[in-house]
């Protein structure tokens, strides 16, 4: 794995997990440079099983110059994740629609109790690979690897972004309920 990731949660595992995988479109209005995110499919595989796929669309900000060569549907890639209760686990892939699909990624989302198990700490594995000829030279060696790890970092920064989002949704809704 590329880079590796955790993140503290003020919300139980069993709490973390039901909105990454059922409510992750709700979570996207908390995330910063997200502007959607939207449920493709969802299917239970077995008891405690089930398997999601989502689309992310990014905030188009590209630099000027680089806005002429990548429009900002680029800026979108389909998450696609198989979630199991059981083991509070994640194993999930990203496919990227920038670089003709050439960018992609994979990875694991693992949730343990914290805080007496008042809270969660979620772990992230991430690599990113260039596909062969995505990038044409540049997508050879050391450029290849340092891109590779570029990617990764950047769905990293995501990723830490998504836990903090997830807490600041699970903190709203139990004040709205509380408010009830």
């Amino acid at each position: 794995m590329n880079v590796r990731r955790t993140v503290m949660l003020r919300q139980p595992p069993e709490r973390v997990l039901c909105v990454l995988r059922d409510d992750l479109p709700a979570v996207a209005a908390a995330m910063r440079g997200i502007d959607s995110i939207t449920r493709v499919d969802r299917t239970e595989e077995a008891p405690g099983v089930v398997h999601t796929v989502h689309e992310w669309k990014a905030t188009a900000t590209l630099p000027a110059g680089l806005d002429r060569y990548l429009d900002g549907g680029a800026l979108s890639w389909i998450e696609r994740a198989r979630w199991n209760a059981q083991t509070f686990e994640s194993r999930w892939t990203v496919e990227s629609k920038i670089l003709a699909g050439g960018l992609t990624g994979a990875g694991t989302t693992r949730l343990e109790p914290a805080m007496g198990g008042k809270g969660s700490r979620m772990h992230f594995e991430i690599s990113a690979t260039l596909g062969a000829g995505a990038l044409g030279p540049l997508g050879q060696g050391r450029w290849k690897g340092g891109l590779e790890d570029a990617a990764a970092s950047l769905l990293a920064k995501t990723l830490q972004d998504l836990g903090a989002a997830v807490d600041v949704f699970l903190s709203t809704d139990a004040m709205k309920r509380a408010a009830k």
